[in-house]
C-alpha cells in the first residue's frame, strides 16, 4: 500500500516553508503528484517527495577548462 505525506511533513523533508509545497505542485515541472482527500486535504506519495527532495539536493557540477579566465583570473575583467 503507497504511504502518503501531508504537505507540513513534505516541507520538512525538504527543509523548505509548506508554501513552497504547494508551489511545487502547481509547477507542472516538479514530479510531485497532488491528492486530495474526502475533506479537502493535499496527500503527496512519500516516494515520489522523497524522490524529488534528493533530486533537488544533488549539487549540480560544472566542468571549467583550468585554462580559463574564470579558474586563473588572467583576462578576466
Amino acid at each position: 500500500m503507497q504511504e502518503f505525506l501531508t504537505v507540513a511533513q513534505v516541507a520538512s523533508l525538504a527543509e523548505v516553508h509548506p508554501g513552497s509545497v504547494y508551489r511545487w505542485l502547481d509547477d507542472p515541472d516538479v514530479p510531485l503528484t497532488k491528492h486530495k482527500t474526502a475533506n479537502g486535504r493535499v496527500r503527496i506519495p512519500r516516494a515520489e517527495a522523497e524522490a524529488w527532495v534528493k533530486l533537488r539536493n544533488t549539487p549540480i557540477v560544472v566542468s571549467v577548462p583550468a585554462a580559463s579566465p574564470v579558474v586563473t583570473g588572467v583576462g578576466a575583467g
